[in-house]
């Protein structure tokens, strides 16, 4: 039981690290502070602010997966592609070529990714 409330904590750590870039959904500005991209144009001001709400609902789900269980594995899995995708795809274009704070991102979600494995074990029975 123990390991159940670590793992817990695990999941809205991850949950919190998707939602916390939702605020550029609200805020489009905040991009350059969050990915270092200028926003460039108004398509691009919808794309950014598009990924950062569809991560605070990724988020959201993450967080109360970590305390309901029915939800859990499904949470748990839309995190792993959210944060795998990204790690991919970072990889794809050219790690090196990346900023650093698109670098921190990849590296924050590297981390989370281990984090929810080691997570979603603790849940197994």
């Amino acid at each position: 039981m123990r390991f159940e409330y670590l793992a817990q904590a695990v999941l809205v750590l991850i949950g919190v690290i998707h939602v916390v870039p939702g605020i550029v959904a609200c805020t489009p500005r905040r991009a350059v502070a969050v990915y270092g991209t200028d926003l460039g144009n108004r398509d691009q001001e919808l794309l950014l602010r598009h990924r950062a709400l569809l991560l605070a609902l990724v988020g959201a789900g993450v967080i109360v997966g970590a305390f309901v269980a029915p939800i859990r594995v499904a949470a748990i899995i839309a995190a792993a592609i959210s944060m795998s995708s990204f790690v991919a795809l970072a990889l794809t274009v050219g790690f090196r070529e990346l900023n650093e704070k698109a670098k921190r991102v990849a590296w924050v979600d590297v981390f989370a990714l281990v984090g929810l494995a080691i997570a979603a074990l603790a849940f197994i029975e």
